[in-house]
């Protein structure tokens, strides 16, 4: 019995392939699992400034809540010459929070705020609001460990709420999560069905069905004339094999074959050259065989120059044209 080189090539190629896109997979799925998408999108109801440690603790970031009677300290935030947000504070029962409200769309900041709703992210105070603490406790006449002392050690910062940001962040995730499966399902596809690859497709539109198939195995069995690199050719095909690609032809059908030259970087260092064999068929299929070296590619342009006259060889305008009319007629 043969061996089925094509069968066995695409379920290899698929096996690696979907090998490879668990990586990404796993990656993606790790991100969502550490961005808690849930709670920006549903944010936890907060009826109370001065209870946001106590939903800090609970595990809650991402909270909406409806402020009344909170004052401006006099203190803002300043990022690249402008104000993007204004340090408040609510004192209830001598206990102080500060929120931090986005004020940069306002054209003035108003010293009071009252029955004033916003979507906000607890967070741990930080070196910047003790700053603004100890200039804080020196305007009221008070000392800094004082206010600190009565304050809470978690902000309601608005700032740090972008639902925009993370309504793009959500969609590009489920975009790349659809790509991903999409790629995987694809590829678990082509490796139960490997007469579904795109080349095996190719290859039925432009020979006589599943039966050439066969004959290109029985042929690269037993009728290789040329192994050039990654490129066979036998009496009637020309098939390419690399880890991650497969493309296989029937050379009656070639019109214009051509070596395309590469240089691959790495960052701006140019590091190596490579050649790939570019061929043009019947039905407007293009084909290609990439990473060979020149002496590779130049054996089979030869095979084909001695054997084929009607190939077209090289890479010019003028072929470039016959090569369009060809495929009109």
């Amino acid at each position: 019995m043969k061996k089925d080189f094509i069968y066995t090539h695409i379920r290899h190629i698929s096996l690696r392939l979907f090998s490879i896109s668990l990586v990404p997979l796993t990656i993606i799925i790790l991100l969502l699992l550490n961005i808690p998408f849930s709670d920006i999108f549903y944010p936890r109801n907060l009826t109370y400034a001065n209870s946001a440690a106590t939903v800090y603790d609970s595990g809650n970031e991402y909270v909406e809540i409806t402020l009344n009677n909170i004052n401006y300290t006099g203190y803002d935030c300043i990022r690249r010459g402008k104000i993007y947000g204004s340090y408040y504070y609510s004192l209830v029962n001598n206990s102080c929070t500060f929120i931090l409200i986005d004020t940069s769309d306002m054209n003035e900041i108003p010293p009071t705020l009252s029955n004033h709703t916003i979507t906000a992210r607890l967070v741990p105070a930080d070196s910047l609001l003790d700053e603004v603490m100890q200039s804080f406790a020196m305007d009221i006449g008070w000392t800094f460990e004082g206010l600190k002392n009565v304050s809470s050690s978690v902000v309601i910062d608005e700032t740090e709420y972008n639902l925009a940001f993370y309504t793009y962040l959500a969609f590009t995730f489920a975009l790349l999560l659809l790509i991903i499966l999409s790629f995987m399902i694809a590829n678990i596809i082509y490796f139960i069905f490997p007469g579904l690859y795109p080349a095996c497709i190719n290859f039925r539109r432009i020979s006589n069905g599943q039966r050439s198939l066969v004959h290109v195995n029985h042929e690269l069995s037993d009728h290789v004339i040329l192994h050039s690199g990654n490129i066979s050719l036998t009496k009637h095909y020309l098939a390419a094999f690399t880890p991650f690609h497969l493309e296989i032809v029937p050379i009656s059908k070639i019109i214009w074959a051509y070596e395309h030259t590469k240089w691959h970087r790495l960052l701006w260092i140019k590091s190596n050259l490579t050649y790939s064999l570019y061929v043009i068929c019947h039905k407007n299929i293009h084909i290609y065989s990439p990473r060979n070296t020149k002496e590779d590619i130049d054996a089979v342009i030869d095979y084909f120059k001695n054997r084929y006259p009607d190939i077209l060889i090289g890479f010019t305008k003028e072929n470039k044209l016959e090569t369009k009319q060809r495929l009109r007629e």
